[in-house]
C-alpha cells in the first residue's frame, strides 16, 4: 500500500465521520478555538509556564503580549497554538 492509498483511505474515513457529525460548522469552529486556547494553556502550565488562562486567550486571540511575563512563556503558547492549528488542517 502506497502513501497515496493511505491518504485516500484517511480522507474516506474522515468523510464518513463528517457525515455523522452532530455539530454545525460554526459550533465546530468555536470548539476548535476553545480547544486551541485551553490546550495551549493546560499543556504549558504543566511545564511551568506562568501565563494564566485569560492571558493565554488574549495572547492567542488578540496578539497582545502580557507585560511582566517571560517572553519564553509567550513563545511557548503561540508555538503550541500553531501546532494545534497544523493538526486541525
Amino acid at each position: 500500500m502506497t502513501i497515496n492509498d493511505l491518504l485516500k483511505r484517511i480522507d474516506d474515513y474522515a468523510a464518513v465521520i463528517r457525515a455523522y457529525r452532530l455539530l454545525s460548522d460554526a459550533e465546530v469552529k468555536e470548539l476548535d478555538a476553545y480547544c486551541r486556547v485551553g490546550m495551549a494553556y493546560s499543556s504549558n502550565a504543566l511545564e511551568g509556564n506562568s501565563l494564566t488562562l485569560s492571558e493565554t486567550k488574549v495572547l492567542l486571540e488578540d496578539g497582545i503580549i502580557v507585560g511582566g511575563k517571560p517572553i519564553r512563556d509567550c513563545y511557548e503558547a503561540t508555538g503550541h497554538a500553531r501546532a494545534c492549528d497544523f493538526m486541525l488542517t
